[in-house]
């Protein structure tokens, strides 16, 4: 079936297929080889398969698609694109693929398998030019039971054409968003890429990864994925900063735009949705919703993943939890709101989440208007509405008021936060957020392991993603490196990272976990946040008796209450000494910090930290013997020493050492020292190993 027919689709006149399809057509493109590859005049080259138009200059489709004529370094390379308003193949770069190159031995790509591509240049406006599909805001793991639809091209008798087809979402594979589809229609050659639409709310859920034969349907990525995008590592000043946010907020605005100005008889996402008879949180008409979520798009991007959980949770009735990933923009948060507790009226919620976008802190000033537009149509919408009761009306007055005024006190009170402060400047306290990796060696097969990655935030602890029998830890895996960003991306704020603690048994304290890195070219974890250790058998087969457990608690306050002893161990005056005997160790100050200094080293780890540990002591200090080093330590006791004097307790010295580490990186000479050190901080109290943890399906 053909679907490239744009006339005579009008509301009410067809069914959903028929009425969205002239839409899809005009969105979705076919992704080539790069143009400055053949001449002028030459035959096109056959596309490598599908893709469609989510925002003004900006494709999504699958990476092994972007990516059929070779991975490049950061996933950036150049394609052709061919659409509607087209005679050639227009230039395109892909400006982020996940994976980045070709898995080894032919296999298949695994996900998220998504590639965003940026047209080089402007594309037609509509309704000559493409248009842009609409994206699902919801947050949701299968999105629906019922019919869906896939689009795209093939090659039917040498040439390509556009074709379609109807099926079901049968389930998902995985925790990485995979959709499991029917096999009511084939999924054909050149489909990869394109979009899977949502034939009763007239939205797009997912990109096809992956065709099948008849007997067993295909495969599609869930765009919730898309969210897997790296976000800024500098602090935000503008909407460009971050591409998501600009993807996102360019996507909203065209919608809006595009219901606000469309010529008579050309036929919108909105008034699709319209005759569908969806409708958006809180029962918003498909107008009021591009309306909304187009002022939100005028605004700011939220200050951080956090924040914007916190936002909404209260009104949801419960905060966003699980493997899937966070929403990051205003339309996101939104989206959630269509899943309310039991009893929450549902325009009220959307209300007051408008309310609190439009008055809500801001990484970089709003445009002049915006945030007034918005607080006015929350009281337009109110007042029209003839559900809502009176008190809610007043509510939404009162509210609107203490947070404006609230948000004038804090903006007096507020200090400029400056990266470039003394190293030693960091925020007081203890953070109430960390993300924990947790790695166990399999018994019985040599090199692989089972990992998990959770996210911890006010004391509430939430599992990301977990792998059975991996293998590596020299370098991060993929899946492993994905978790970790949506681990961070949850609890960071500006400015200030939240700590990894990484818990290992003590055979993995070798590997220097804060020398990782999410991105092959970007600054390692130690450099950009805490890295932190936990053992999990310090003293394999032994238990603390009831005097040492004591002692052990007894020191983890002591540290924290702001009396810190740096106490050397295996160093004085720049020479090796032996490091005291357990005795000795469980009798030294109850404010001390061992340091290991020259202790020999087993592979990085000193051969003596178990015997310290085993003595009482869950804040240590050591330095890895990764390369050679200078034979003088000098420099390393008085960073020491600084550094705990600077953070005046425990509880601060894993963020000076970040800061240290991230100076060392920018090349301060007397922060040098830091870039091989490692710190054990494990609070007594929790539990760092589970006997019943991670087994296998």
């Amino acid at each position: 079936m053909t679907w490239g027919d744009e006339g005579g689709a009008r509301p009410g006149d067809e069914n959903s297929f028929e009425l969205l399809a002239p839409l899809v057509a005009a969105a979705t493109v076919r992704i080539h080889p790069p143009p400055a590859g053949y001449a002028e005049g030459e035959p096109v080259p056959p596309p490598w398969g599908s893709g469609f138009f989510v925002a003004p200059e900006w494709v999504l489709t699958c990476a092994h698609v972007a990516l059929s004529g070779g991975g490049a370094e950061g996933g950036r390379r150049e394609v052709g694109l061919t659409f509607r308003g087209v005679d050639r193949p227009v230039p395109g770069r892909v400006e982020w693929a996940r994976p980045e190159a070709p898995p080894p031995g032919g296999a298949m790509w695994p996900a998220p398998d998504l590639a965003l591509v940026r047209l080089l240049g402007p594309p037609p406006p509509p309704p000559e030019g493409p248009g842009c599909v609409w994206l699902s805001e919801r947050t949701a793991r299968l999105f629906t039971r019922e019919e869906v639809a896939f689009f795209g091209s093939t090659e039917m008798a040498g040439v390509f054409d556009d074709v379609s087809g109807r099926c079901t979402i049968r389930g998902e594979i995985g925790s990485d968003g995979l959709l499991r589809l029917g096999s009511e229609d084939e999924v054909p050659h050149g489909v990869s890429g394109g979009p899977l639409v949502d034939l009763a709310r007239g939205e797009v859920i997912g990109v096809i990864k992956a065709r099948r034969d008849m007997r067993d349907g295909g495969l599609a990525t869930s765009v919730i994925q898309l969210r897997r995008l790296p976000g800024a590592t500098d602090p935000v000043r503008a909407l460009a900063d971050d591409v998501y946010q600009a993807v996102m907020h360019g996507h909203d605005r065209y919608h809006a735009e595009r219901h606000r100005a469309a010529r008579s008889g050309e036929l919108t996402w909105t008034d699709a949705q319209n005759a569908l008879g969806a409708s958006g949180p809180g029962g918003l008409t498909p107008g009021q919703r591009v309306k909304l979520l187009g002022m939100l798009a005028e605004l700011p991007p939220p200050v951080s993943t956090r924040r914007l959980v916190d936002l909404f949770s209260d009104l949801r009735g419960r905060p966003h939890e699980g493997a899937l990933p966070a929403p990051r923009a205003w339309r996101e948060g939104l989206g959630l709101l269509h899943e309310l507790r039991p009893g929450t009226t549902g325009l009220e919620a959307v209300l007051r989440y408008a309310l609190r976008a439009a008055t809500e802190e801001r990484p970089y000033p709003a445009l002049e208007g915006a945030e007034e537009r918005l607080r006015k149509w929350v009281r337009s919408v109110a007042e029209d509405s003839p559900t809502l009761p009176r008190r809610v009306r007043n509510l939404l007055g009162r509210e609107e008021e203490a947070r404006r005024q609230h948000r004038a006190v804090a903006r007096e009170s507020e200090l400029p936060f400056d990266l470039e402060l003394d190293l030693l400047d960091v925020p007081p306290g203890v953070p109430d957020a960390h993300a924990l990796l947790e790695i166990f060696p399999s018994a019985w097969e040599g090199g692989r392991y089972d990992w998990r990655i959770s996210s911890t935030i006010g004391g509430r602890c939430s599992t990301i993603d977990e792998d059975f029998r991996a293998e590596g830890l020299e370098k991060p895996p993929e899946r492993l490196r994905a978790a970790l960003a949506e681990a961070f991306r949850r609890a960071d704020e500006p400015g200030s990272p939240v700590p990894l603690h990484v818990a290992v048994p003590y055979s993995l304290f070798e590997i220097p976990f804060e020398r990782w890195w999410l991105a092959p070219d970007g600054p390692t974890l130690g450099e950009r946040r805490p890295v932190v250790m936990r053992c999990t058998d310090p003293v394999p087969g032994a238990e603390d008796s009831p005097e040492l457990r004591a002692l052990r608690q007894a020191r983890w306050a002591m540290v924290h209450l702001g009396r810190l002893v740096v106490d050397p161990l295996d160093c004085r005056d720049g020479e090796a000494r032996a490091v005291p005997e357990t005795a000795a160790l469980v009798g030294r100050d109850t404010a001390a910090v061992p340091v290991l200094c020259r202790t020999p080293n087993s592979g990085g780890t000193p051969v003596a930290l178990p015997r310290v540990m085993a003595s009482g002591y869950n804040v240590i200090l050591w330095r890895r013997e990764l390369e050679p080093r200078e034979p003088s330590c000098d420099g390393f006791h008085h960073g020491v020493v600084g550094a705990a004097r600077g953070a005046g307790h425990a509880g601060r010295l894993p963020i000076v050492l970040w800061r240290l580490r991230e100076a060392a990186a920018r090349g301060v000479a007397h922060a040098s020292w830091s870039s091989d050190v490692a710190l054990l901080y494990a609070d007594p109290e929790v539990k760092t190993f589970d006997d019943d943890y991670l087994e296998a399906p």
